[in-house]
């Protein structure tokens, strides 16, 4: 049985470091952005990302791309 994914959404989110627990460890938050096109290039992504990053007000940890589609027979 032959299975394709029909990609359907995407979003992209920053890790970023906003300061540290009370155990000294780092914590992090994500910022999301929504309605990115799921057939966009991921150095496009990871070179809009890397812009909106010079935006935020605390270094940037990660940038991470998350990705949605629906499975189907094909």
């Amino acid at each position: 049985m032959a299975v394709v994914r029909n990609a359907d959404t995407s979003r992209l989110m920053l890790k970023v470091e906003t300061g540290m627990g009370t155990s000294g460890k780092p914590v992090y938050k994500n910022r999301i952005f929504s309605g990115v096109k799921a057939a966009a290039a991921d150095e496009a992504v990871y070179e809009v990302a890397a812009a909106l990053a010079t935006l935020q007000s605390h270094p940037l940890d990660a940038i991470l791309r998350e990705d949605n589609g629906t499975l189907v027979q094909a």
